[in-house]
């Protein structure tokens, strides 16, 4: 059992000076304006807050020199390139080339190995989430950290984690609605990112002592 099964994890989304202003392939909630999902290598954004969708994937086969980790396109039109630097840590320009202007800065800090993000857009204010909670009690850690041993408010966050949903990954929330695609495409790409981290540091007790890797299985708890 990896200690992220079945998890809800929330964070609030804030700012000093902002304010809350496709067809999906998995169930969205009611009120939400930003989800997306994990779909093998890919993210899919199923809902933007401009109310558009699209796609983050890698640019090709094969990554050349300065070209981006993912791409955000729209209808096969590129809307972004997000350079994923370090685990959690995205820059976003407004096209695939490293010189394309800056769009926005994802930057993640940890308390106590718990993540938070700050996005720094262009010329905006800056939006800092809190650590990602988890909304119902028991079966493992009460934050999204990376300690395990096994495996003012202008919106939210939330990471769905779970073999038994339509996707093993799911990231929904409100965002300020001016926030630009590529800023919410890094939002995604930070958190699997981080994910990807803790499942590839932490042993799966279903998969053997000493083996890593994504969530297989689960049992369930208290039973």
């Amino acid at each position: 059992m990896r200690v992220f099964a079945g998890v809800v994890l929330v964070a609030l989304l804030a700012s000093s000076s902002c304010r809350l202003a496709s067809r999906p392939t998995v169930p969205i909630d009611t009120g939400v304006n930003f989800a997306a999902h994990r779909e093998h290598a890919r993210i899919v954004l199923d809902r933007l807050p401009d109310g558009a969708g699209g796609l983050v994937e890698p640019p090709g086969w094969f990554r050349w020199g300065g070209a981006p980790t993912f791409v955000l396109t729209r209808d096969g039109q590129t809307v972004a390139g997000l350079w994923l630097t370090a685990p959690a840590t995205v820059r976003v320009r407004g096209g695939r080339s490293p010189m394309s202007p800056i769009v926005t800065d994802v930057d993640p800090s940890w308390d106590d190995n718990a993540i938070s993000l700050t996005l720094r857009p262009a010329g905006g204010a800056l939006l800092r989430t809190s650590t990602f909670e988890r909304t119902v009690t028991g079966g493992g850690p009460p934050v999204l950290s990376r300690i395990a041993q096994t495996s003012g408010e202008v919106g939210w966050l939330r990471v769905k984690i779970s073999p038994y949903q339509e996707s093993a990954r799911i990231y929904d929330g409100v965002l300020p609605g001016d926030v630009a695609p590529g800023t919410a495409a890094a939002i995604a790409v930070a958190l699997c990112s981080e994910i990807d981290w803790i499942e590839n540091h932490t042993l799966d007790v279903n998969r053997g002592t000493g083996t890593s890797g994504p969530l297989q299985q689960s049992v369930p708890m208290g039973r």
